[in-house]
């Protein structure tokens, strides 16, 4: 699923750690996994409601490992 920039994401996938709140940056369709690829800016444990106390990290996660915090429009 294509996600468009600025959508704010949840991702679940830590077995240790919490899950980690975070902005798409950027997304595309990987021809080479047929899967959509984000870019994702990570907060670590919440999401900030303004401007971030830590510069976010970047990591990259197919779209379906995402869960979604608001309606796609």
């Amino acid at each position: 699923m294509y996600l468009k920039a600025g959508i704010r994401v949840r991702y679940d996938g830590f077995e240790d750690a919490g899950p980690e709140y975070g902005v798409v940056v950027h997304c595309w369709f990987n021809d080479e996994l047929q899967v959509h690829d984000c870019y994702v800016a990570f907060f670590g444990e919440e999401q900030p409601s303004g401007e971030p106390n830590e510069k976010p990290y970047i990591l990259r996660y197919a779209s379906s490992s995402l869960t979604l915090l608001e309606a796609l429009s």
